[in-house]
């Protein structure tokens, strides 16, 4: 018996032209040694008066001046959001001596302005680096209108990444971090994370949480993207922020399964080269749940095991083994006879050799206590085989 088991710009006017050479990496941890240390000039972006209704640029430029490697987290127009825009945030680090330039916009409401530019990084004296931003208001005739002209109250802004960025699918887990994001001008009430996207066949779900969602172990190979937005205590939300986890399928064979519609049991084998199935040579849920299967030569890194098995749902399931002795393997899924769904059902297959997706092909499956094969892998040349099939 089986076990359950959104700016357009009219015109934009540049104050500044130019381009300098700048190289961004991935956010690097904050050195042991050295200082790193932000310089942006100009130190204060006066746009002096633009008629109402146009809209102008001006060219800052970030160097990183210190000993060290400057790492920038988060770059967002704070107070003025209302008359204050940016057109691309740099985000990213730079090596010492080196520099990039960015581009704040000022769309013009034909009244003075002022906002402030926030810059986050790992420069010890300067965290929270502010370069305030100005407008002058175009001479009007007095016309005694004394109508409220307040500027609004500012957005929160969502900061957000996920650790580590890379894990081992169904083995490691990442922790999805928004403990950072802020306020300028009050206090952030709620942080909302979704799944903006994750891979085909995926089945985990966002952990619950506040600012920070801990333990995603994430049960298919590929790209998750987390989005968060936060809300502060005036009612205001944040543009969305977005982190993205990248799944790996490990270095070894890796397969797995997923189908469409619940309520229809279907099973992934691995058949050892020259197997047979349902026997010792077929890793399967009957006897490869623990990976007590003995294939290939000494040892257990040679051996499967089956790591998620699923019958209720629509998977996934998967079975891996770290290092494949050398030889052909065959894949196939059983529809098994236990439960079933009448109609069409998808079912999909990808084969992972050495973390790259080397075969992948769905099919319907509705025919009960069928043995589909899939297709053959030869190790270590990563080559496939294709299976006719023949009980769908």
């Amino acid at each position: 018996m089986k076990l359950n088991r959104s700016l357009a710009l009219l015109p934009l006017i540049f104050l500044g032209s130019g381009c300098m050479d700048s190289t961004l990496k991935p956010i690097q941890d904050d050195p042991s040694e050295g200082r790193p240390e932000i310089m942006v000039s100009p130190e204060v972006v006066n746009f002096g008066v633009v008629p109402e209704g146009e809209s102008v640029g001006s060219i800052l430029t970030l160097a990183s001046v210190g000993t060290q490697t400057l790492n920038i987290t988060a770059m967002q127009v704070g107070d003025g959001r209302w008359a204050f825009s940016l057109l691309e945030p740099v985000i990213g680090s730079f090596e010492p001596d080196t520099a990039t330039e960015f581009t704040v916009v000022y769309n013009s409401l034909g009244t003075a302005a002022e906002g402030m530019l926030e810059i986050l990084s790992n420069d010890p004296d300067h965290p929270n680096l502010s370069v305030p931003l100005l407008a002058e208001a175009v001479d009007t005739p007095d016309t005694g209108d004394t109508a409220d002209t307040g500027v609004p109250l500012s957005q929160p802004v969502a900061v957000c990444s996920v650790d580590p960025a890379e894990v081992l699918a169904i083995h490691e887990s990442a922790d999805w971090i928004g403990s950072t994001s802020y306020d300028p001008d009050g206090t952030i009430v709620d942080y909302s994370w979704i799944l903006y996207s994750s891979p085909a066949g995926a089945t985990t779900a966002m952990p619950g949480g506040t600012a920070n969602r801990r333990g995603f172990t994430p049960d298919v190979a590929g790209e998750y993207v987390g989005e968060l937005t936060v809300t502060d205590n005036d009612g205001f939300t944040s543009e969305p922020c977005y982190a993205t986890l990248n799944a790996t399928a490990g270095d070894g064979l890796w397969v797995e399964l997923f189908w469409t519609n619940s309520g229809d049991d279907m099973d992934l084998h691995l058949l050892d080269d020259g197997g047979t199935l349902t026997t010792t040579s077929d890793c399967y849920y009957a006897n490869c749940t623990w990976g007590s299967l003995n294939w290939g030569g000494g040892g257990t890194s040679d051996d499967p095991i089956l790591d998620l098995d699923d019958i209720p749902g629509t998977g996934p399931e998967n079975i891996n083994i770290d290092s494949p002795a050398r030889g052909t393997y065959t894949v196939y899924v059983h529809d098994y006879p236990g439960s079933q769904y009448i109609g069409r059902n998808d079912v999909t297959v990808n084969v992972y050799l050495g973390g790259s997706l080397i075969w992948t092909d769905t099919r319907n499956i509705n025919s009960e206590n069928c043995y589909e094969p899939f297709v053959e892998v030869s190790v270590p040349s990563g080559a496939t085989t294709t299976a006719a099939g023949g009980c769908r």
